[in-house]
């Protein structure tokens, strides 16, 4: 039995960690989020319901330099974090800070829309303030400088993470502007977003902005730099990101200029065209190891429709994508870190360029019968049996979601003896091999029930007329 000293000590212990870290809630405990805020202190947490937010107390927040966690209920759910809403009505942004907040003020899992200022449509950062802000929908936010976000200051060292930065405008820098303040920015989509001049991100003054793991697409510059526009001494860092298919009059993704200072851009392990890059004389491109030119295979592209909205994105990269395994092979994830979906970050041999691992699928064991597909034969059906599921059982399996080469659905369906048997129609897979010569691969592919992909293959022989193999 422990001493009654030991136990009185355990019960201070869990009685102050749970002063601490006291969890309050909106609007069930207060009517807006400022009022919360207010009532908090250090280590506490704000957990905010689903709901639009506006008005006096729910826009403009003030962290007032207290290390605490404003939050939408799950950060981690899409869905939660969609409906999850603080809407500045084009009036307010969303969040302000300038009273020295570190990376222990945190903001997570909101959509932050219709806001408005004159530095930072949704966050204004200055006066040597660093919050962390991550799992975000940044969307529809204008400003004069920095539509979505806008950070001063040379010890002003924001985290933006796991965000989607889209359809925000200002005169400069179109989703984010920084002046001589260093943010960190990683594992976000930055799209979709106008300015004349940085229709991403415009950055100058003399600052250290690091971009790690971005996709950086579909932004435009009515002037220059569509991506990017790096401005007088302020030396940009982008390590493992996809900055492609921007546009503006001059210097598509990056324009790098001085005006007589020295200006440089460091670019290591990312995928951007060589000739949409423009610098001034005295600026130039530290070009650092593992650097590609090449389309990098976005699952959609996207595009710019009549209202200046982009419609139809998708930034997830598909099968033989050049960014696959492609990023800083000394990039070392962080206990539980993902990409911008909340899958591992590291997915294969190594991290990926971009916001999004490609997730390798679940591997089947799929056969093929017969082995052998004769155009002259007269059968019906093409067999496949699907007899284990990597680490997973056949019960795990969305029957509904299966193809075979990505056209075919089965005809039928039915599991005996442990295993899962399939039949497609004949016609279709002789379609499916065209003019391919003595075999072709057949590959089947599909979801689990939790959403995970998996995929399997095998071979048939093809007999062509005349018994030609």
């Amino acid at each position: 039995m422990r001493p009654i000293r030991t136990i009185a000590c355990l019960i201070i212990i869990m009685v102050t960690n749970s002063a601490i870290a006291a969890v309050h809630y909106v609007p069930q405990e207060y009517a807006t989020i400022q009022a919360a805020v207010n009532a908090r202190s250090n280590s506490d947490v704000v957990v905010v319901a689903p709901g639009r937010y506006t008005g006096t107390g729910n826009r403009n927040i003030n962290l007032s330099g207290k290390q605490i966690t404003v939050q939408s209920s799950d950060p981690n759910d899409a869905a939660i974090v969609n409906s999850t809403i603080i809407d500045g009505e084009g009036r307010n942004r969303g969040f302000v800070f300038y009273t020295g907040e570190s990376g222990s003020s945190i903001i997570r899992g909101f959509t932050i829309t219709r806001g408005y200022g004159l530095l930072g449509g949704a966050f204004y950062c200055y006066n040597n303030s660093s919050p962390s802000i991550a799992n975000c929908v940044i969307t529809a936010n204008s400003a004069v400088l920095g539509g979505a976000i806008a950070c001063a200051n040379s010890k002003t060292y924001p985290k933006i993470s796991n965000c989607k930065i889209t359809a925000n405008s200002a005169s400069i820098g179109g989703g984010i502007y920084c002046n001589g303040a260093s943010p960190k920015i990683t594992n976000c989509v930055i799209s979709a977003n106008f300015a004349p001049d940085g229709g991403a991100v415009y950055s100058h003054n003399t600052g250290n902005p690091v971009i790690t793991n971005c996709t950086i697409s579909g932004n435009a510059a009515s002037n220059s730099g569509g991506g990017l526009y790096c401005y007088k001494s302020s030396n940009l860092m982008l390590d493992s990101d996809i900055l492609w298919g921007n546009t503006a009059v001059y210097a598509p993704d990056l324009y790098i200029a001085g005006n007589g200072a020295a200006t440089v851009v460091q670019l290591s392990y990312c995928d951007v065209r060589n000739d949409n890059i423009v610098y001034d004389a005295g600026c130039s491109v530290n070009w650092g190891a593992g650097n590609i030119n090449a389309d990098p295979r976005f699952a959609g592209t996207g595009m710019l429709m009549m209202n200046s909205t982009f419609a139809g994105a998708d930034y997830h990269l598909l099968k033989g994508s050049p960014c696959i395994d492609a990023g800083n092979p000394a990039y070392i994830a962080g206990q539980g870190e993902t990409d911008l979906d909340g899958k591992p970050r590291i997915s294969g041999a190594k991290i990926d360029i971009g916001a999004y691992e490609f997730q390798k699928p679940i591997s089947v064991a799929f056969e093929i019968h017969p082995e052998t597909l004769n155009l002259e034969s007269n059968g019906r059906w093409i067999s496949g049996i699907i007899s284990s599921v990597e680490k997973y059982s056949l019960g795990d399996i969305d029957t509904a979601s299966m193809f075979l080469n990505d056209t075919i659905r089965p005809e039928s369906i039915a599991v005996e003896e442990g295993k899962m048997l399939l039949k497609f129609s004949r016609s279709e897979v002789q379609d499916a091999v065209g003019t391919a010569e003595n075999e072709a691969a057949l590959n089947i592919t599909g979801k689990l029930n939790n959403g995970k992909d998996f995929a399997g293959s095998d071979t048939i022989k093809i007999v062509r007329p005349g018994g030609k193999k």
